[in-house]
């Protein structure tokens, strides 16, 4: 059952999103992919030899998916670190960004990396009040830093298939380009303080609608609907489908959306918007055409924990060609990831299946205690 939306004003972006979209066939070039290749060429024309190394890999390389989004202390991000690249090679790493993500897009990455800094301080305050602060929290604290981000590139770009990814604690992209077509999926997106709650930038938001996106659109569903789309009083550790754990769902839940009315599915489209449209316009608007053409009716929307915006809860769209999470860890930090079932990391295009990587708890254990000085205790 196709789902019609409402009139009424809406940005010129969100408008072009929400607009069913022709998509681009194999062998059309786009605006993304032609500026995506130019922006990695100028950051690789930058570096040295060695850093060409540690940035550089075959596509078919297996740390193309891997990634985390935890702190450094307990994964390293594979690639080339920011905190080894100099000014001019910084710029060019914000230039691909750039070329890659939206507006919106490249506010929230760069905002989410930003936020390392607000972390590092945090956590030094939270040790200056603690009476034996311990070598890991000492570590810990010292791992929170907007450098601490790592780029690396997977064949070359523009000529074939290429990607490239970006990883770091509480933000991970990972991007695909085939035959014109790009691909922006798996992205995680996190922020920790979620609002800045003192100092200069007291009250600044880096994802500032996500939550709330969530919330709009269950506070419009009558009782019945939000029986159904209610499914447990807790919610879950974190985002379910996060990295190492792709299809780990077992299926559909909740509410699906050939229920809602005009008014509804309108908060839904912008809901899938606010993700997809952090991406390259024509990447956004083909990813949108993508769910139309799967059937807005075939997506699903689940809630779980309270419906409180002050509360620790989560909320899934799922649907054949798009799956979002959202998890509100505390009061003060959230997590997010939008995966495309079919096509992540590209292997729709490319014809192949990738097995995502992530280290085991024993692995990030052993890292705590490398990086904490404490690898000759027991």
């Amino acid at each position: 059952m196709p789902i019609t939306t409402a009139t009424g004003a809406c940005s010129v972006t969100l408008a072009l999103l929400l607009t069913t979209a022709t998509p681009l066939v194999a062998g059309d070039h786009w605006h993304s992919a032609t500026q995506m290749a130019d922006a990695a060429r100028a950051l690789i024309a930058t570096l040295d030899t060695e850093q060409t190394k540690a940035t550089m890999f075959p596509l078919e390389d297996e740390g193309r998916t891997s990634w985390s989004n935890l702190p450094m202390i307990m994964v390293r991000p594979g690639g080339l670190l920011v905190r080894d690249m100099n000014d001019e090679q910084r710029i060019a790493l914000h230039g691909l960004l750039r070329a890659s993500l939206s507006s919106q897009g490249y506010a929230k990455v760069a905002g989410i990396m930003r936020l390392e800094d607000q972390a590092h301080q945090d956590a030094l305050a939270q040790l200056e009040q603690a009476a034996d602060a311990s070598p890991i929290g000492r570590a810990f604290a010292d791992s929170y830093d907007s450098q601490n981000y790592a780029v690396a590139v997977f064949g070359t770009p523009g000529q074939g298939d290429w990607g490239w990814k970006i990883a770091g604690h509480h933000a991970a992209a990972n991007f695909t380009v085939s035959d014109g077509r790009v691909g922006f999926t798996p992205t995680f997106l996190g922020s920790n303080p979620r609002v800045v709650r003192s100092g200069r930038y007291a009250g600044s938001s880096t994802l500032p609608h996500e939550g709330d996106r969530g919330l709009e659109l269950l506070a419009a569903l009558d009782p019945d609907q939000r029986k159904t789309a209610i499914i447990a009083d807790e919610k879950p550790e974190d985002v379910i489908e996060g990295p190492g754990r792709r299809s780990s769902l077992e299926g559909y839940e909740g509410l699906k959306a050939d229920r809602l009315t005009p008014e509804q599915a309108r908060l839904l489209r912008v809901l899938v918007a606010e993700y997809v449209g952090n991406a390259e316009f024509d990447t956004a608007a083909a990813q949108m055409a993508r769910i139309e053409q799967a059937g807005w009716g075939e997506l699903w929307f689940s809630w779980r924990g309270p419906a409180d915006p002050a509360g620790r809860f989560y909320y899934r769209v799922h649907g054949p060609r798009i799956l979002i999470e959202y998890s509100r860890q505390n009061e003060n930090h959230d997590h997010t990831i939008v995966r495309d079932p079919q096509n992540d990391y590209g292997e729709d295009w490319l014809g192949r299946h990738y097995r995502e990587h992530h280290p085991s708890m024993e692995e990030v254990r052993a890292n705590v205690r490398r990086a904490a000085g404490l690898d000759g205790d027991p």
